[in-house]
């Protein structure tokens, strides 16, 4: 096990009904972890306003876990709640295009100088829900909505500029620039579990 800075933000929208379905995305940076509650809230404030970006006003972030080590059973070291006092902050991309049913996502990726062992590049990837479809070619995603997440994947101004810059829980990669994929994907929405342990 080795030292690593792990965030997790947790989101909710409305899915088949329930308005408090949740999806999250991780991200571990280069830096090493923040030392106290402070520090962990400059990064997690820094990619809450790159996520608000790329998601509408119908998407809440209500959760952020924090996380020191690349052990994928670590407990977290920062919590932070934002239905407490509440309201929770939500996204600003203005809608543009159809909206995704629930199952659907835009995939974001970065290039890794990595290579898996059929010699393929291997890529960080996000995947996000709560995006927006072409309205005339559904397999497409809008285009100001792709706008939107090339923004979010900048090398220089972009998720990957934040402390130190992405890498994967168990390398420190050398990142090229990301972009989003243009086409809609899935991602199957994971039922609600006991929430993350607290290190003790």
């Amino acid at each position: 096990m080795a030292s690593v800075t792990g965030l997790t933000i947790v989101k909710s929208f409305v899915y088949r009904g329930d308005a408090t379905e949740e999806f999250s995305n991780t991200y571990h940076f280069k830096n090493p972890p923040p030392g106290d509650d402070s520090s962990w809230t400059v990064v997690l404030n820094d990619v809450l306003n790159k996520e608000v970006t790329i998601f509408p006003a119908w998407v809440s972030f209500v959760r952020a876990y924090g996380y020191d080590s690349d052990d994928p059973k670590a407990h977290h070291v920062f919590f932070h709640d934002w239905t407490v006092p509440g309201p929770p902050p939500a996204g600003v991309l203005l809608e543009t295009g159809n909206r995704m049913a629930g199952d659907q996502a835009a995939c974001v990726r970065w290039k890794t100088a990595r290579l898996n062992s059929r010699g393929k590049p291997i890529y960080l990837r996000k995947y996000l829900h709560g995006g927006f479809v072409d309205p005339t070619i559904s397999d497409n995603l809008a285009a100001s909505y792709v706008t939107a997440l090339t923004a979010y994947a900048d090398q220089a101004t972009g998720v990957n500029a934040i402390h130190g810059g992405l890498r994967s829980r168990t390398h420190d990669e050398t990142v090229a620039d990301g972009a989003p994929i243009g086409f809609v994907t899935t991602r199957t929405l994971k039922r609600r579990g006991r929430r993350p342990k607290q290190a003790s």
